[in-house]
C-alpha cells in the first residue's frame, strides 16, 4: 500500500505493523518514485492535497482512504470517477476541537470581546457599544448533525443552549432526539435561522448544500445573530454574507473557510476588512491532542476489514456526495 499523507507524520512504522500481510510505501517525499509506486499500490492512504491523476497511474489500485472529513476537495478528481472503494475519516477526525472553536466563536460576540477589539484599534476605552449576553440561555442551528455538529450539540447543551439542527436524513420535525431539543429536515432551514442565535455549518460540502445559505435564509436570521461555518466556503453565497453584514442585519460572521480555499485562492477582499468577521485559515480542527491518532486507528480498523474481505467504515457515497 502507498501512504501520500504527509500530516500524519513521517513514521509510518505503525502502518506495516497493523498487519503482516502489508508492505507499505513512503509517497510522501517529493522526490519519491511515485509513478513506480502508484503502479504497485493496491491500497492507498492519502491526505490533503491529492496528487492529481492517480488512478491513471495505479492500475491495481482497489481502495483509496482519504484522511479528511470531508471529500469535496475528490469531487473532481479521477478517485471520485473511478471503480473503486473509497473511504473518509467523517466523524472521526477532531470533532472536539472544532465544537470548541464554533463555542469559542459565539462566546466571542456575546461577551463583548470584539468590540473590545474594535475599540482597542479605534484607540478607545469605554463601555458604550458593547452588546452583552449569556450563551446560556441563547439557540444555537446546527445545519448538519453529524460527527462534529453532534459534538457541537454536546457542548451547547452543556453550556445552557437550546439546540436545533438539521440532518439530510430527517423527514419530518422531531423533538428531544439525537441530544438536540428540535431535529428538522434540511428543506426547514429557514426556520432553523429564524429561531437562532448563532447558525453553525457543519454540512457536507454536496451538490445539493453548494449556496445553502443564501439571501433568504441569511433574512431570515435574528439581527443579532452570528453565522460559524467550520465546514466549506461554498455552502454560503458570499455576496449575500457581505450585504447582510454591512447593512447590519446580521451581527457578525466567523469564518474557518471561505469559497475558493481549497483551491488556494485568497479569501475576497471585504471578509478580511469588515470587522465583524473573524476569519481563520481552517485551523479549527487542529488543537485537537488525539486527532492524529484516532484518524490512524479508524484507518487501521478499516485495513483489517479489507484484508479480511468484511465491510468498510466510512464508505463514501458518490450519489450523496459524500
Amino acid at each position: 500500500m502507498l501512504v501520500v499523507a504527509p500530516r500524519l507524520g513521517r513514521d509510518l512504522s505503525w502502518v506495516a505493523e497493523i498487519d503482516p500481510r502489508v508492505r507499505v510505501i513512503d509517497g510522501n517525499d517529493p522526490g519519491s518514485r511515485r509513478d513506480e509506486l502508484l503502479a504497485a499500490a493496491q491500497v492507498l492512504l492519502v491526505g490533503f492535497p491529492a496528487p492529481s491523476g492517480i488512478v491513471a497511474r495505479a492500475p491495481g489500485l482497489r481502495w483509496a482512504h482519504h484522511t479528511q472529513a470531508g471529500v469535496s476537495n475528490l469531487h473532481s478528481s479521477d478517485l471520485w470517477s473511478a471503480p473503486l472503494l473509497l473511504t473518509s475519516s467523517r466523524g472521526h477526525v477532531a470533532a472536539g476541537a472544532i465544537a470548541e472553536y464554533v463555542m469559542a466563536a459565539a462566546s466571542y460576540f456575546s461577551s463583548g470581546l470584539g468590540e473590545a477589539l474594535r475599540q482597542k484599534h479605534a484607540g478607545e476605552f469605554t463601555r458604550e457599544g458593547y452588546e452583552l449576553a449569556t450563551v446560556a440561555g441563547s439557540t444555537i442551528g446546527i445545519v448538519g448533525l453529524g460527527g462534529i455538529g453532534g459534538e457541537v450539540a454536546r457542548l451547547a447543551r452543556g453550556a445552557g443552549m437550546r439546540v436545533v439542527a438539521t440532518r439530510r436524513s430527517a423527514l419530518s420535525p422531531a423533538a428531544d432526539v439525537d441530544g438536540v431539543d428540535l431535529l428538522l429536515p434540511p428543506d426547514r432551514l429557514a426556520e432553523l435561522a429564524a429561531q437562532s442565535d448563532v447558525v453553525v455549518l457543519c454540512a457536507q460540502l454536496t451538490a445539493q448544500t453548494r449556496g445553502l445559505v443564501d439571501a433568504d435564509v441569511l433574512a431570515a436570521m435574528r439581527p443579532g445573530a452570528i453565522l460559524v461555518n467550520v465546514a466549506r466556503g461554498e455552502l454560503v453565497d458570499e455576496e449575500a454574507l457581505v450585504g447582510a453584514l454591512r447593512e447590519g442585519r446580521i451581527r457578525g460572521a466567523v469564518l474557518d473557510v471561505y469559497e475558493g480555499e481549497l483551491d488556494g485562492r485568497p479569501p475576497r477582499r471585504e471578509l478580511v476588512e469588515l470587522p465583524q468577521v473573524v476569519l481563520t485559515p481552517h485551523i479549527s480542527g487542529a488543537g485537537e491532542r488525539s486527532g492524529r491518532e484516532r484518524a490512524k486507528a479508524l484507518f487501521a480498523e478499516n485495513l483489517r476489514r479489507f484484508l479480511d474481505g468484511r465491510p468498510l467504515i466510512n464508505v463514501v457515497d458518490r450519489e450523496r456526495g459524500y
